[in-house]
């Protein structure tokens, strides 16, 4: 389990209090060998100060350093006065960069990019190359008001691009992008918000630090990356974290949400991480799921008791209740409560209705019939998105909502024709995908996916061939299927796992899928009946992708019609694949690169030698 920084500092004190002169010395010794190359002489400095700390206090020690420290605030101001003056002509524009922009050809898309060069007469990089030297020299000495003042001026200030008549404005990130300015962004901020806290009043730092982490270009930054930056370790931390920790807890937003998260986990006890999940569910339901996950690697109990109580207080409609669910369920697996992990699945799809939260419970419980009440709920009870609204190849239904946390379960069109499968209504499944009548224009369509699932439900034999093989691999794509998804929510005993080689995803969908299969029971009469449509079905889309040389969709087709032949086959149809695909080369005789993938999914070679 990972210390946070108080934790750590907290033990290295209680460890090294009652350290001799030998010891402390050994210990250094060994730290120094540690060291890397590019930080040694920080390491010297910090060795010459404690050093020389009773030196630095004598009066005439004193006397030099004051000097010596004016001299430096001299220079510091009078090349702050100069970089004001040259950000101020950037602002209004006075220095500019120039702009050529023109077409490229050069993306996978039929419409060309419009893309820009641009060159910095004026030398406007520089002058945020020497912002940051300073911005730094200003934190390493102490000048924090003057660090603050020229931070907020690399980060806020635009730059204008004169494109022929186009106004294209630039921040610092973009010039980085560019190549316009070396400046490690990441780096900046860190700095600055170190000189932000230091140079800000106690009670009002906790604000101050939100309002610069909630703008566009702090996305990203770990704030306790800010505590490692400076020569000295800042004050009143932890008055700063338990006002933060507050303020946060009020604050609606991921933005918010990440940074509380990252508080509680680097600064709060157990008991503290609970009782700020308690507190702040209404707003930031995640903050349970990250305490539920960092309990776990150290206390099993724990972590399944804080999960259950997230059930219980978090809404069911959020999509966030279903990952919490999930993880409690691993908790659960972890101290042998194997039904109370069934439930925590039931809950996950509930809170998250998709194929993958299904077909857990339909392939890894030991009755999965006893949920089917509560499942079938679930599905009815869940809103559906029109696929207009949600726009095609998006995450189910989560458009409109981009606050991670307060995210509403929902589906699309597509996960309600999968759930449809998937539960064992497959005369509305099959009546959807026989409403097709063009073998074009599959894409987006329930269709695509439809197909090789009922071939795969109508197989017979135990181990898929070629054809059957493709199918599975297209519905694991189709469908979304990840298997660090799927295994979210089980327990896999610590070391070294087996792992499938070649298509991961669809070795482990195709496990899944085999153990929902052999539950579920169609007629003589219902196979028969889905044969003739899927026969119709994929002669359309053959025909329609051959006669139209759609050569990017041979092997599909190809794959389509060898798993056809296999699935008659395994229900007593004999040499049925070799006849479908023979046909199917006899139908178009000069397509080659067609009898090639034909071929791959077992043909028989009739070419001539």
């Amino acid at each position: 389990m990972q210390m946070n920084l108080r934790e750590f500092t907290e033990t290295v004190d209680r460890e090294t209090k009652e350290m001799s002169r030998e010891e402390l010395w050994l210990l250094v010794h060994s730290f120094v060998r540690k060291v890397p190359e590019n930080v040694r002489e920080e390491f010297l400095d910090l060795v010459r100060r404690a050093r020389k700390k009773e030196a630095e206090n004598s009066e005439s020690m004193c006397d030099i350093s004051a000097l010596a420290r004016e001299r430096d605030r001299k220079d510091i101001h009078a090349l702050l006065t100069r970089l004001e003056e040259q950000f101020r002509e950037i602002g209004e524009g006075t220095l500019a960069l120039q702009a050529d922009g023109y077409e490229d050809y050069s993306s996978e898309y039929w419409d060309p990019d419009w893309v820009y060069e641009y060159e910095d007469p004026e030398g406007i990089g520089q002058i945020f190359e020497q912002a940051d030297n300073l911005i730094q020299h200003c934190v390493n000495d102490g000048f924090y008001e003057e660090a603050v003042k020229l931070f907020d001026l690399a980060v806020g200030t635009e730059v204008y691009a004169d494109g022929d008549g186009d106004e294209i404005v630039l921040d610092l990130r973009d010039l980085v992008q560019e190549h316009l300015a070396s400046v490690d962004c990441e780096r900046l901020i860190e700095y600055g918000l170190y000189a932000v806290y230091q140079n800000t009043k106690p009670d009002q730092r906790a604000q101050e630090m939100y309002d610069y982490l909630t703008g566009t270009f702090f996305r990203g930054t770990r704030l306790e990356n800010i505590l490692r930056v400076g020569r000295e370790e800042l004050e009143g931390q932890e008055m700063f974290w338990k006002s933060w920790i507050r303020l946060l807890t009020d604050r609606p937003g991921d933005t918010a949400g990440k940074y509380l998260e990252e508080a509680v986990l680097f600064q709060c006890t157990e008991k503290e991480m609970i009782e700020t999940a308690h507190k702040a569910v209404s707003l930031h339901p995640g903050l349970y799921l990250a305490v539920v996950e960092k309990l776990a690697g150290n206390d099993a109990v724990c972590a399944l008791d804080t999960g259950r109580t997230a059930l219980k207080e978090i809404d069911v409609k959020y999509k966030i209740r279903g990952s919490i669910a999930l993880a409690t369920a691993e908790a659960a697996l972890k101290t042998g409560e194997r039904k109370l992990a069934e439930q925590c699945w039931l809950e996950a799809f509930r809170s998250d209705t998709t194929a993958v939260n299904y077909l857990r419970i339909a392939a890894e419980c030991e009755k999965p019939e006893l949920y089917r009440k509560e499942l079938m709920q679930a599905i009815h009870s869940c809103r559906t998105l029109s696929s207009d609204s949600c726009g095609k190849n998006t995450d189910y239904g989560n458009r409109f909502e981009p606050d991670r946390e307060m995210k509403r379960n929902s589906m699309n069109d597509s996960e309600r024709f999968l759930l449809c499968f998937l539960s064992g209504d497959f005369d509305a499944a099959m009546e959807k995908c026989a409403k097709v009548q063009k073998g074009l224009g599959w894409t987006g369509h329930v269709i695509k996916c439809g197909i090789p699932l009922f071939l795969l439900l109508l197989l017979q034999s135990g181990a898929p061939a070629a054809g059957c093989k493709e199918q599975l691999r297209t519905v694991a794509f189709e469908m979304g299927f990840q298997e660090k998804d799927y295994e979210k929510g089980l327990y896999k005993e610590p070391g070294p796992q087996e792992k499938s080689i070649g298509h991961e995803n669809a070795d482990i969908f195709e496990a899944a899928f085999l153990k929902w299969k052999a539950r579920q029971v169609i007629s003589a009469g219902q196979a028969e009946k889905y044969l003739v449509q899927l026969t119709r079905l994929i002669d359309m889309r053959v025909k329609a992708i051959v006669s139209g040389q759609h050569r990017n969709h041979y092997g599909s087709v190809a794959a389509m019609a060898a798993a056809l032949g296999e699935v008659r086959e395994s229900r007593g149809e004999l040499f049925a694949k070799d006849r479908i695909l023979l046909n199917y080369r006899a139908e178009f005789p000069r397509h080659s690169s067609f009898h090639a993938e034909l071929r791959a999914y077992g043909m028989p070679d009739t070419r001539k030698r």
